[in-house]
């Protein structure tokens, strides 16, 4: 008997470590199942069929009614905003991929009608060529789809994952009129420790006192500024650029960053789009926030490009605000590691070619 319940005990606690461990696997999904319950409702509501198609370049999908973008999408509740999917003419608007143009697939079903039953709400993380995106997607399943790919000697699923119907991207958004704000940052007031300025590293501080005195005429202040890709960045005055870039000791062929309307101009990177996307920060309540700084030393730093050397010249700041507000949001103080700066262009370095051994 006693023999008979530890094997019955060994077969529980067997049950619990496999469970525990198909919950932690499960964990490890690169998606997020959202609560979403009135955009799934209303993904419910529209007819779950499409027609195949194929694109000029061999890319082949299953178009759907646009409803399932134009209706689903106002109804998510989220921070930030979804930017949808484009639905307008000569768009592919809602659809769901099946064959990837790599995969050379022809199929003699174009035309017809496919099935599928919507599941979920996810979103995702994806790392792409231009830096991270949060996704948002309807998933769904279609044993019908399936089918057409193993008819065609394939996997079941497109790259192995869920069928799904693409909404759009969240992104970061400001506050309301945040441009009209005329407030200094608390972290700009703090009086909480913050790291000094480097004095070496991968550049050259260069001494210059007459570019340091002309910078310092310029008001040293700046409005923390959110762009629609979601970099965050101080605006600051155009002088810093036009005022000082003649005065520096180029010798090449030099282009002063930009300045004017419908330019960046001069500025201050605080937070990458990665940065904003990877920490979640989608409601920047910090935009329109002023902070001030101090112009300290000029610099530059050397990169090789396949035309030669670029150097590029900017003004460090020192900017305590600036690291608080990072920190604030979990991220290092330093944006890169590298010191807070004002860049003012950059200048073509000619390399010397040394003559030929005898």
């Amino acid at each position: 008997m006693r023999l008979h319940m530890k094997i019955i005990n060994k077969l529980f606690y067997s049950f619990i470590l496999l469970f525990l461990s198909a919950n932690v696997l499960s964990a490890k999904e690169d998606y997020r199942i959202e609560d979403q319950p009135m955009a799934l409702e209303e993904a419910l509501s529209i007819p779950a069929s499409g027609t195949l198609k194929q694109k000029d370049n061999g890319f082949i999908y299953l178009d759907l009614d646009n409803a399932f973008i134009d209706a689903v999408v106002p109804q998510l509740d989220m921070p930030g905003e979804l930017r949808p999917r484009p639905t307008a003419t000569k768009s592919m608007g809602a659809h769901i991929s099946v064959f990837h143009e790599k995969e050379g697939v022809q199929p003699v079903e174009l035309g017809q009608s496919f099935h599928f039953d919507i599941k979920d709400i996810r979103s995702f993380t994806l790392h792409t060529r231009d830096g991270l995106k949060k996704l948002w997607v309807i998933s769904t399943d279609s044993p019908e789809l399936e089918e057409l790919r193993e008819s065609y000697g394939l996997g079941p699923k497109l790259k192995g994952y869920d069928y799904h119907i693409s909404l759009g991207k969240q992104m970061p958004t400001a506050p309301d009129g945040w441009q009209d704000k005329h407030e200094f940052s608390w972290f700009d007031l703090s009086d909480e420790p913050t790291d000094d300025l480097d004095t070496e590293g991968d550049f050259v501080i260069v001494d210059s006192p007459q570019v340091l005195e002309t910078a310092k005429k310029v008001n040293q202040v700046g409005q923390l500024c959110l762009k629609s890709n979601g970099y965050s960045y101080v605006n600051v005055d155009d002088a810093f650029v036009e005022n000082v870039a003649n005065l520096l000791p180029t010798e090449g062929d030099f282009k002063p960053l930009p300045t004017g309307s419908k330019k960046l101009g001069a500025h201050i990177s605080v937070l990458y789009e990665d940065e904003m996307i990877g920490k979640e920060i989608w409601d920047f309540v910090d935009a329109g926030d002023w902070f001030s700084f101090e112009v300290r030393d000029l610099r530059y730093f050397d990169r090789k490009t396949g035309n030669g050397i670029k150097r590029y010249w900017l003004l460090a700041v020192d900017a305590p605000g600036l690291q608080r507000l990072r920190k604030h949001y979990g991220l290092k103080p330093k944006l890169q590691g590298h010191d807070f700066h004002i860049t003012l262009g950059t200048e073509e370095i000619v390399e010397a070619v040394l003559p030929e051994a005898a």
